[in-house]
C-alpha cells in the first residue's frame, strides 16, 4: 500500500539535503510526504514547516523522488485568516486534504467558534476539490465538552463538513482506545497519523518510540485504514536514537501489515451471474480463501489455516484433505480436469517460500512439481498435461515476475511472459487454446489472454482500475474478475479486507459490466470458482471483528 510520512519530525534533514533526503524516503518505501505549510501568524512554529516559497521549490524535487503531497498540515495562529491561501495551494499544487490543530484551550465557546470558522472554510475548499481536516493531541480526547472528548465533540458542531485526520499515538496518550475511537467516528476520519509510545520502567512515563515498538495497537489502527482506503502518515516528532533509522524501519514495518488479517470472519458465498442474487452459504470465525467448485455441484474446496478443506453445501459439513508435507498451503490451489488430484502452493517452513505440489484429492504423498520458487499455481491444462503459474525469478540480475508453465508431473518450466510488469493469474480456457492472465504492463492492472504457447498476448479490460483474476467460465463464454480501486493500493498488490468488485464480461471482452461491490479482496476469488452450469460462482466475504 501507498504510506506517507509527516516532516514535522524531520524537519531539518528535509531541509539540508532535500534531493537526498527525499530520495532516501522513496527508496524506503514512502509514496507520499505531508508537510507543514507556514500561512500567516505561525507564532511558536516559526523555524518548523515550509513557507510558500519552500513548497515552490520543493515540490520539483519531490517529483523527480517519485514522492506526491496530497495532504498538508497548516501551522497558523490565525486560521480564520489563510482560507484563501489555502485555496491557492489546493489549485496550483493538486492538494487534496488541508490539516488544521484544534484551539489550544478546550472550551467550549473557543471550539464552537472555531467550528463556524472551520465549516466556513471547508465550504471554499470544496471549490476546490479539497478538504479541511482537524487534528489532536491528547487533551483534545482527554478533556471533555458536555460529556464527549472535545475532539468528538468538534467534529460533531463542524456538521458533517469538516473531516479528521486522528493521530492514534495522541488518541492512546489522551486515555481513549484508537480502534474503539477510529470505528465509531469512521464517517468523519479521512486520512490517519501512526504516532507510538512506550512506558518508562524507571518513571513510570510514557516517551515517543519508533512506531510499532510501542504500546499503540498500530496493527488494529492499520485495519482501519485498509478498509477505509484512507490516506496514511507516519508522524514521529522525536527518537531516542536515530530518527533516519526509526522511519526506515516504519515504513518496512508498515508494508508488512499489508496482508495482516487478524479478527477476520468468512463468509463463504454463491453469486448467480445472470441475476446478481447472492446466496450466504456459510460463516466461519477464520479465513478461508480460493473456493475451488468441484463438479458434483454439492462440493467446494478452500484453503484455511494452511490446510486444504472440502465443504459440502448440502450436508453443511468441512472435512480435512490428507496433504502430506504440505501443512501451509496458500490461495493458490487447482483441481486436476479428471478432479483425481489437486495441486497445490505451499509454502516450505525451511525457506518460506511457495513451491508446488500434486497431491490425490483423496489425501496422500505429495510431489513437488516445481523446484524454484517463488511459485504460485493458477492452471491445469484441460487435457491434463500442464500447469500454469506466476513465479518470480531472477533474470539477467533482475526479479521478474512472470507467467510459467511445466509437465503436470514436473520437469522444465518454460517462461511465457517476459514483457516488463507484474504477470499473475495465468488459467486455461476450457478449450486449452488460451491462457488468460493479469498484468501491470500498461500500468494498472488489467487481465490479458494469450495463446498457450505464448503468442498473441491481448489486453482485454482497460478501466481505470486494477483487475485481477479473470476466470472463464467451464463452457467458455463468461469471463469473472476482482476489481480493485486505482488509488486504493498498488498495482501489483492484491490485498485482504478492502471494497473490492465483481465484473463479468464475454470471452472476447465485449458486455463488460459490474456485478456487485462487497468487503473482501485476497482470497474471494484468487483460483477459478466456476459452477458446472456456468451460472454460478463462489467467492468469500470478510468482516472485520473490532472494538
Amino acid at each position: 500500500m501507498r504510506f506517507g510520512i509527516q516532516l514535522y519530525g524531520v524537519d531539518k534533514k528535509s531541509k539540508e539535503y532535500p534531493e537526498d533526503f527525499f530520495g532516501f524516503l522513496s527508496e524506503s518505501g514512502y509514496r507520499t510526504v505531508e508537510p507543514c505549510i507556514l500561512l500567516r501568524d505561525h507564532g511558536a512554529f516559526s523555524g518548523k514547516g515550509w513557507t510558500e516559497e519552500d513548497m515552490s521549490r520543493y515540490m520539483p524535487i519531490l517529483k523527480n523522488a517519485g514522492l506526491e503531497v496530497l495532504s498538508c498540515h497548516v501551522l497558523t495562529k490565525e486560521p480564520e485568516a489563510v482560507t484563501e491561501e489555502m485555496a491557492v495551494l489546493a489549485v496550483r499544487y493538486g492538494i487534496r486534504q488541508f490539516v488544521w490543530n484544534c484551539p489550544d484551550t478546550v472550551e467550549e465557546q473557543a471550539f464552537k467558534k472555531f467550528a463556524g470558522i472551520c465549516m466556513a472554510a471547508a465550504d471554499r475548499l470544496k471549490e476546490c476539490k479539497a478538504q479541511l481536516l482537524l487534528h489532536n493531541g491528547a487533551k483534545e480526547i482527554a478533556e471533555n465538552i458536555n460529556g464527549k472528548p472535545a475532539y468528538e465533540w468538534l467534529l460533531e458542531e463542524c456538521g458533517g463538513k469538516v473531516g479528521a485526520q486522528p493521530d492514534v499515538g495522541w488518541i492512546f496518550a489522551g486515555g481513549t482506545e484508537p480502534e474503539a475511537f477510529l470505528w465509531r467516528n469512521a464517517e468523519y476520519i479521512k486520512s490517519i497519523h501512526y504516532k507510538d509510545f512506550k512506558k518508562d520502567v524507571n518513571t513510570g512515563m510514557f516517551y515517543e518510540t519508533a512506531i510499532g515498538r510501542g504500546e499503540v495497537d498500530i496493527k488494529s489502527c492499520f485495519q482501519f485504514a485498509r478498509a477505509m482506503e484512507i490516506p496514511q502518515f507516519a508522524d514521529q516528532d522525536s527518537s531516542r536514537e536515530d530518527i533516519t533509522k526509526d522511519i526506515k524501519e516504519t515504513a518496512v514495518f508498515l508494508s508488512g501489515l499489508t496482508q495482516y488479517r487478524e479478527n477476520s470472519r468468512s463468509i463463504l458465498c454463491i453469486l448467480d451471474t445472470l441475476t446478481g442474487e447472492v446466496q450466504k452459504v456459510h460463516e466461519y470465525d477464520k479465513v478461508i480463501e480460493a473456493p475451488n467448485w468441484l463438479s458434483d455441484g454439492d462440493t467446494i474446496l478452500y484453503n484455511s489455516e494452511g490446510r486444504i478443506w472440502r465443504y459440502s453445501i448440502s450436508g453443511d459439513t468441512e472435512t480435512m484433505i490428507d496433504t502430506g508435507i504440505c501443512n501451509n498451503c496458500n490461495n493458490d490451489h487447482v483441481l486436476s480436469p479428471d478432479e483425481k488430484y489437486i495441486a497445490v502452493s505451499h509454502s516450505t517452513e525451511e525457506s518460506g517460500l511457495s513451491r508446488i505440489y500434486r497431491v490425490p484429492l483423496d489425501g496422500g504423498e505429495a510431489a513437488l512439481i516445481t523446484p524454484e520458487a517463488p511459485s504460485y499455481l493458477h492452471g491445469w491444462s484441460p487435457d491434463g498435461e500442464e500447469l500454469a503459474y506466476c513465479a518470480f525469478r531472477k533474470i539477467k540480475g533482475k526479479n521478474e515476475v512472470d507467467i510459467y508453465v511445466i509437465p503436470a508431473g514436473g520437469g522444465e518450466e518454460i517462461r511465457l511472459t517476459s514483457n516488463a510488469g507484474f504477470n499473475d493469474g495465468p488459467e486455461y480456457s476450457p478449450d486449452g487454446r488460451y491462457i488468460w492472465f493479469n498484468s501491470t504492463r500498461t500500468g494498472l492492472m488489467q487481465i490479458w489472454r494469450m495463446r498457450r504457447d505464448g503468442s498473441e498476448q491481448t489486453q482485454m479490460t482497460f478501466e481505470e482500475q486494477n483487475n485481477w483474476f479473470g476466470h472463464i467460465s467451464p463452457d467458455g463464454r463468461k469471463v469473472i474478475n476482482l476489481s480493485y480501486g486505482k488509488d486504493a493500493l498498488d498495482a501489483n498488490e492484491h490485498l485482504p479486507n478492502m471494497n473490492v468488485e465483481l465484473w463479468i464480461m464475454d470471452e472476447e471482452g465485449k458486455n463488460r459490466k459490474k456485478i456487485m461491490t462487497f468487503f473482501g479482496g485476497q482470497g474471494s476469488i484468487n483460483v477459478n470458482s466456476w459452477s458446472k452450469d456456468s451460472r454460478h460462482a463462489a467467492f468469500v466475504m470478510y468482516e472485520l471483528i473490532h472494538k
